[in-house]
């Protein structure tokens, strides 16, 4: 059981790595303790995931219109 546990933090910190590069999330987009880069989320979401990983999904719709209003 914690063979899949750890596989499973594994697997969502990749997937919010790549992710976040790909809808282009950058330190300085947001003001606060959501104020990082691609591999800052993927280290907050390997190490405390059950905080990491439901606060990068509740930000990624920010940083997507973000993005969306900047035309990039």
């Amino acid at each position: 059981m914690d063979t899949i546990i750890m596989l499973v933090i594994l697997g969502t910190s990749v997937w919010v790595l790549f992710d976040a590069r790909s809808i282009g999330v950058k330190k300085g987009m947001v003001k606060g303790l959501a104020n990082m880069g691609p591999w800052g989320w993927f280290f907050v979401t390997l190490f405390l995931w059950i905080v990491g990983f439901p606060a990068y999904l509740a930000m990624r719709g920010k940083y997507k219109k973000i993005k969306q209003q900047s035309g990039l």
